[in-house]
């Protein structure tokens, strides 16, 4: 783990770099918890504490945002175990499954993106309609875990966007292309997948309901990928996270928007582009469960 926390701090002290030349910047530190977490070839759900580093600064040609997830598992969800083999409910289950004396498993995913906003650059006006901007992105993931599947995540993505006009808010909606390199732990070899087209968006809405709040979040709907390590052909992937988030600075005699709680959800389908499945006694691997989970979040702004 010590290697995968140093390889994320590297990575964000080169994305913090500009922000001292930045027109407009806004950093954060975060948390996140659920019980209701789920990964492929677990049974059952598991709990997870979610720390978040995440950043946007405006400078005079678009935006750089990064975020870094540093993720730790309860034993339910174990580190790599190194083949141990025990029974639940009858049900055989594998290397990956939580044993006795194995910790849960420690997770690093990075995303990096910079938004050039091609008004700005070609110096016209590209608005039009409910269009407030026109971008092109670029970026990348980065992912790195040490449970049983080892991944390995190493992520291009690429592709325009459009930012809409939104009153009180923002609303990003744009589609590209993405190419993706990973590892299997489990069959123990590099996966290079095909091209594949992704389409995402982010939003964020502030109101007031007698105290400040945001209504905020992002999704990713993937295509297939083609064959996994397994040799098995991925799915369209769908993947987001939403908050409600209250502004409670006042309380601690911060400045507004410096401090802020409340419930998130996050949903997973196909997750990784496995196909949705429940495990039977006769193949307890092939679970893949639709993940639904409810989340507490917190964010320290400054």
């Amino acid at each position: 783990m010590k290697k995968l926390t140093l390889a994320a701090l590297g990575i964000v002290a080169m994305a913090a770099l500009p922000a001292s030349a930045a027109n407009w910047s806004d950093t954060f530190v975060g948390y996140q918890y659920s019980n209701q977490f789920r990964d492929p070839g677990l049974l059952g759900t598991q709990v997870k504490n979610r720390l978040e580093l995440s950043g946007i600064y405006g400078w005079d040609y678009g935006t750089n945002f990064f975020d870094v997830n540093m993720l730790s598992a309860s034993k339910s969800s174990p580190a790599n175990t190194s083949g141990a083999y025990q029974t639940e409910g009858g049900i055989a289950l594998s290397g990956g499954q939580p044993a006795p004396g194995v910790p849960g498993n420690t997770e690093v995913y990075v995303v990096y993106r910079s938004n050039f906003d091609l008004g700005k650059i070609f110096k016209t006006n590209l608005a039009f309609g409910p269009v407030r901007e026109v971008d092109f992105t670029v970026g990348f993931d980065f992912d790195s875990q040490d449970n049983h599947f080892a991944s390995n995540k190493k992520l291009m993505i690429a592709g325009p966007q459009v930012g809409f006009d939104i009153k009180n808010g923002f609303w990003n909606l744009g589609i590209g292309g993405a190419r993706e390199a990973n590892y299997n732990g489990v069959v123990q070899h590099e996966v290079l997948f095909k091209t594949q087209y992704v389409i995402w968006t982010s939003w964020g809405k502030h109101f007031d309901i007698g105290i400040p709040a945001e209504f905020k979040g992002w999704m990713n709907y993937v295509g297939p990928k083609g064959p996994d390590g397994f040799g098995v052909d991925t799915k369209a992937e769908t993947v987001g996270d939403m908050y409600l988030m209250f502004d409670l600075s006042g309380i601690f005699g911060r400045k507004h928007g410096a401090f802020l709680i409340g419930p998130g959800f996050e949903f997973w389908n196909n997750k990784f582009g496995g196909k949705n499945n429940t495990a039977t006694a006769a193949d307890p691997w092939n679970n893949n469960q639709r993940e639904t989970a409810l989340m507490l979040s917190a964010e320290f702004h400054f």
